[in-house]
């Protein structure tokens, strides 16, 4: 079964990966015109915010992760004798 976290991890890799794509292009010269350019540079942008997005929300998820186990930490159990 596919964990909350793997899946974010896939997301934020195929992200990485078709940034990379879309600069790989751009900088061998793919673009035939200046409006083409701006569109692939409009991609980048929007793959870089999508993956920081998932990775703000990975972050979440773990900082409270954190929490719920200092929490937990943090209870103490008195044992309680028979006679009380």
């Amino acid at each position: 079964m596919l964990t909350f976290e793997d899946l974010v991890k896939k997301l934020r890799k195929e992200l990485r990966d078709n940034y990379q794509a879309v600069g790989d292009s751009m900088i061998a010269g793919n673009a035939k015109d200046y409006e083409q350019y701006k569109y692939m540079l409009g991609q980048a942008h929007a793959y870089q915010s999508m993956d920081q997005a998932l990775t703000d929300i990975l972050n979440q998820n773990d900082k409270k992760e954190k929490q719920d186990e200092r929490k937990a930490d943090n209870v103490i159990e008195f044992e309680r004798s028979s006679e009380d």
